[in-house]
C-alpha cells in the first residue's frame, strides 16, 4: 500500500459517516483452539533461499511452508517430548528441493 493509497483512505475514513456499517457489523467470537506462537531459527542462506524458491513455486509463503513441513515431520510419529533437531529440519529442505529438482 502506498502513501497515496494511505492517505485516500484516511481522507475517506476522516470524512465519512460509518454508523450504519458498526451498527450492522457482527463480532466474531470464535476462538483458535491452539493458537500459533512466534519463534526464530537460524538457517544457513542457501537452505533458506532454496526454501523461498520451493514455497514461490507453489505459491505459499516460506513460513507457512517450512510450518507445514516441521508438521509432516511431527505427524510421521515423532511422541511429544521428543525435539526436532535443526539439523533434521536442513536435510528435510534439502532432500526436498533436491526431490522437486529431480522430479
Amino acid at each position: 500500500m502506498t502513501t497515496a493509497d494511505l492517505d485516500a483512505l484516511r481522507e475517506h475514513y476522516d470524512t465519512t459517516d460509518t454508523t450504519a456499517e458498526l451498527e450492522s457489523a457482527e463480532l466474531d467470537t470464535s476462538t483458535v483452539s491452539e493458537p500459533m506462537v512466534g519463534i526464530t531459527i537460524r538457517l544457513p542462506a542457501s537452505i533458506l533461499d532454496a526454501g523461498r524458491a520451493i514455497a514461490r513455486k507453489q505459491g505459499v509463503k516460506v513460513t507457512a511452508l517450512l510450518r507445514r513441513w516441521i508438521e509432516q515431520n511431527v505427524a510421521e510419529g515423532t511422541d511429544e517430548d521428543q525435539v526436532v533437531p535443526v539439523a533434521e529440519l536442513k536435510r528435510l529442505i534439502a532432500r526436498t528441493a533436491h526431490d522437486r529438482r529431480a522430479g
